[in-house]
């Protein structure tokens, strides 16, 4: 993905110029910002936001209504 071996990275991790994290298993790992901080690209400090929506046409469907916010 970004073009380097496997030993490369190992071997930049070792010397901490792109430190991996490790899941469990003590796999090596980077998260997304690592990948865009390597990239040149500055990561976002705010986080975008989700927002959602659910309506019904009516009043008698305010269960209707309910399922879809729960299914949200």
């Amino acid at each position: 993905m970004i073009g380097k071996s496997v030993r490369t990275l190992q071997r930049w991790d070792l010397e901490g110029v792109f430190v991996a994290h490790r899941n469990q298993k003590n796999r090596r790992f980077y998260t997304h910002d690592q990948y865009l901080e390597y990239l040149g690209i500055k990561a976002s400090e705010d986080k975008a936001k989700i927002v959602v929506y659910a309506r019904v046409s009516s009043a008698n469907q305010k269960q209707d209504l309910q399922n879809q916010i729960e299914a949200l």
